[in-house]
Order: C-alpha cells, then structure tokens, then sequence
C-alpha cells in the first residue's frame, strides 16, 4: 500500500516544469555602449504586435541585464528555431522603459536585429536563429 503513494510522488516529479527539457538559447553579443549606467532591455520577437515598442509587448520574451561594459554577451532563451527579430535598448536610467523625446524619438541607445536604418520594420529586422546562433546587435544613440 506504501508504493501507491511513492508511484503519485515519482510521476508528479517526473511530470513537474522543472524537470523539462532545458530551453535552448541563443548568445546576444551588443556592442557600442556609450556607457555602464543602467541595464540593457533585450527582447525576442516571433511577432509584430507592438514591435518595437519592448515594454507595451505582451508577447516578446523580454530580458534585462546590468550593463558592463562598452560590448555585453548575452544568452537569451529561444523557443525554437525560427525567424525572430531582436531588439535592445540601453535603459540608462534603470527604469525599463525607452526614454523619448515630444515626437517619440528614443532618447537612450536604441538596436535592432540586422542593424537596419532609419525607423527599422518589423519585416527587415527579421533574422534566422537556431539554438547556440551568435548575433550582433550594435547600439545607436540618436541624439548624443
């Protein structure tokens, strides 16, 4: 009668989140940080609801790290292998979200996957990621 009880402790624990599959991750390596104040918001989007915009997402997987140093490296989790765009801001101020000015331009370092000009689309910051893929991001500060 005994091993009834130990049987239900031996499969919830099996069946437990913890004991999953570890989920596979990719290195996020962001360079040219004007400085070491703050943390930098990193976020891994799979779709284009709110994109860019990190901290109005409901959907990005959003990851936060103490700055330290000019270029960071970073593991962020991945889902699955697939077609994501990644976005970085330097949050200087700690306060995770992007500080703007009066017509919405962000006043701390902004990045993005591919590290296209101008006011990047969610479609040209798309890139392939598989588990262990590097990627570069590199900050741009737009006014100073």
């Amino acid at each position: 009668m005994k091993t009834r009880p130990l049987a239900a402790l031996i499969a919830a624990f099996s069946a437990s989140p913890a004991m999953a599959q570890p989920q596979s991750t990719f290195t996020l390596t962001v360079t040219g940080l004007h400085s070491t104040k703050g943390q930098i918001v990193a976020c891994l989007w799979r779709d284009k609801v709110k994109f860019p915009s990190c901290e109005k997402s409901k959907t990005a997987i959003r990851r936060t790290f103490p700055v330290t140093g000019p270029t960071m490296h970073v593991t962020l989790p991945l889902p699955a292998a697939g077609r994501y765009a990644v976005t970085v801001i330097h949050d200087e101020d700690g306060n995770g979200k992007t500080k703007r000015n009066f017509i919405g331009m962000p006043l701390e370092g902004v990045g993005i996957s591919n590290n296209p000009g101008g006011m990047p689309g969610y479609g040209k910051s798309l890139t392939d990621i598989a588990p262990g893929t590097p990627l570069t991001i590199r900050m741009k500060y737009l006014f100073g």
